[in-house]
């Protein structure tokens, strides 16, 4: 048993004194109502709450939060349990972190940061371990990398800003989701806005602020929620003391802090509903989106011959409804055709080739196809995850992909990390040159509209989309193949982001893959037709032309991005100077204190020789 006592300083300051058996046990660094700076009773303290259990139940404590967080997480988007998630889950799912950040010492912070990067994304990302095994061990590796600096200035904040650290907070969290989605390992899956993809009033407020302003708006209570728990007592320390009072009424700061968010909710929900598009004056365009469902694993001539016999059968009955455009998905048809045309070495290559574009002949309407492109650069073969637009059997258009994806079709640091770009290449990954032209289709010609050929997960990046529409693009189309994995979440997850796309300009978004998710969105965000997972077909939907609106974020495209990180860099800058400035004020009351008797006691004894 510990015997815990309230000791008082000579200045009148006050501190817990632990004795018995936990003595030796942490004390946590806790601010008003708690105390701060309580180890070693020096500086200003109030009030000092101690740790009064085993290590043991502490670390049990503090990972069963770690994983509650993770789960909630995890759970707040299409998940393992849930095709379509659960997403209630997101707005509470970082309050455990809250709670886990004031429990842990700050040293401690970077290890617990990590291992909940990697559970996290291990649990949100599972599908990776079908889709491409170098992802599965990559994608969370890099998350523990990332949130191993993240706690720490999560904790910076917390022991700076008192009161208010919570604010700092959300704008560290939503400044990472920013930072992380740039650069070679730019990542969008796991961005929070995405989890509320189909509560379109909120998430119109995106052709404002794009993603990261729904991500705001998710993130606020979360950290709300968690300081008020801990300022009232709950968990905040794993001996379980509570402030003076025990559990008190939600101050008033808390109830206008709250007031705020709900005040944000109404003002984005009635802008959502306000602003709604209504399209249904405006033109249509019905593409024929085909989906052949095919096993991408499978690869070489028989594979493809079959993968084409499936493509032309669902084209030719899609052609039965006199479709405006047929659109197949990302490598739908896999040989290069202009470089098998132009080498002619491999035979069953070109016959394959020519078969195409016998079908293509036939047709009076345009087909957009994607092709693995090919061509000779001093002397290699370098190949494009590519989008080309027939006219009969003439290509009279292509896009080479722009953004690739990281360590799957791209990876900068191959003379750096030889053996790591071996594995990679082991395991069948295609390594693409990079596009680097917004190259949109007109299909004018055909009565159609102006379109973009975003490839695969360029969906998933505000910026792209934006580009396009300020390029001309009057219908967003994207070709997919998430067929890699046989998880519906990571079709779903992929779609939920495109939905933004769709938002953030005010245009249409098609989506033609392999095996799902093909559909149609309209310029709210709405999803108006789509196909069933993993199953052959073909969608021909009304897909509205809308171009009556040019949105804030299509004008000015990522200046939340840019703002939060003017606002949230120099705020965690001054936290740093702060907590540097604490420190040395510290060691130097420290210094002056152990000199200070020493002065007395000599004193004491002069007073004492003179008086003999």
């Amino acid at each position: 048993m510990a015997i815990i006592c309230l000791c008082n300083t000579k200045k009148g300051e006050k501190y817990l004194l632990v004795t018995g058996f936990f003595k030796n046990s942490a004390i946590i660094d806790l601010r008003s109502p708690f105390g701060a700076d309580c180890y070693p009773f020096r500086g200003r303290v109030n009030l000092c709450a101690v740790n009064t259990q085993r290590p043991i139940i502490q670390f049990a404590v503090n990972a069963g939060l770690l994983l509650l967080g993770a789960f909630l997480f995890a759970m707040g988007f299409p998940n393992f349990i849930a095709d379509w998630g659960f997403a209630p889950f997101a707005w509470i799912s970082i309050v455990p972190v809250v709670i886990l950040i004031r429990r842990v010492p700050w040293w401690a912070s970077p290890l617990w940061g990590a291992f909940y990067g990697y559970i996290t994304y291990a649990l949100f990302n599972f599908w990776l371990a079908t889709f491409n095994p170098v992802s599965f061990v990559l994608v969370p590796a890099i998350y523990a990398g990332w949130f191993f600096m993240v706690f720490p200035l999560l904790a910076l904040a917390d022991r700076t800003f008192q009161k208010y650290a919570w604010l700092a907070q959300i704008l560290i969290w939503v400044a990472f989701d920013v930072v992380r989605t740039k650069g070679f390992i730019g990542y969008a899956y796991g961005v929070i806005g995405y989890s509320q993809y189909a509560w379109r009033s909120l998430i119109s407020i995106a052709d404002i602020f794009g993603v990261m302003g729904v991500s705001f708006l998710v993130v606020y209570p979360s950290f709300l929620i968690g300081a008020w728990l801990v300022e009232s007592g709950f968990l905040s320390t794993a001996g379980g003391l509570k402030p003076p009072g025990g559990w008190r009424k939600p101050e008033r700061r808390w109830l206008v802090s709250a007031g705020v968010w709900v005040a944000l909710m109404l003002a984005a929900n009635i802008y959502g509903i306000a602003s709604k598009v209504d399209y249904s004056d405006t033109e249509k365009w019905r593409p024929a989106l085909v989906q052949h469902n095919v096993n991408t694993w499978l690869s070489g001539i028989e594979a493809w011959r079959t993968a084409l016999d499936s493509l032309l059968d669902e084209s030719e009955q899609a052609l039965e409804e006199n479709p405006d455009a047929i659109i197949w998905s990302e490598t739908s048809f896999v040989p290069a055709i202009e470089w098998h045309l132009k080498y002619r070495k491999d035979r069953d290559r070109v016959d394959l080739i020519l078969k195409l574009k016998d079908f293509f002949r036939t047709l009076d309407i345009p087909v957009i196809i994607g092709n693995n492109d090919a061509v000779q650069d001093a002397g290699k073969r370098v190949e494009y995850n590519a989008v080309l637009l027939f006219d009969k059997d003439e290509i009279i258009d292509k896009y080479r992909k722009i953004h690739l994806v990281p360590f799957s079709e791209h990876f900068p640091y191959a003379k750096t990390f030889p053996r790591l770009m071996a594995y990679i290449e082991a395991q069948g990954t295609p390594i693409y040159g990079h596009g680097n032209e917004y190259k949109t289709f007109n299909l004018n010609r055909w009565d159609g509209p102006v379109v973009s050929p975003l490839i695969c997960f360029e969906d998933t990046f505000g910026y792209l989309a934006g580009n396009f529409v300020k390029e001309g693009a009057e219908v967003l189309v994207n070709v997919s193949n998430d067929s890699w994995s046989p998880e519906p979440a990571c079709s779903i997850q992929h779609q939920n982001m495109a939905i933004f796309r769709a938002v953030e300009n005010r245009r249409s978004m098609v989506r033609a893959t392999t095996a799902g998710l093909t559909c149609v969105i309209d310029p709210n965000g709405k999803t108006i037709a789509k196909l069933e997972l993993f199953k052959p077909g073909y969608l021909i939907a009304d897909v509205p032309v809308y171009t009556g609106r040019t949105t804030i974020y299509t004008r000015f495209g990522d200046w939340f991005e840019k703002l939060l990180l003017i606002i949230t860099i120099p705020l965690m800058a001054a936290a740093l100077l702060v907590q540097l400035m604490r420190l040395f004020r510290r060691r130097e009351k420290a210094g002056g204190g152990s000199e200070k008797p020493q002065g007395s006691r000599r004193q004491r004894s002069a007073g004492t020789k003179r008086r003999k």
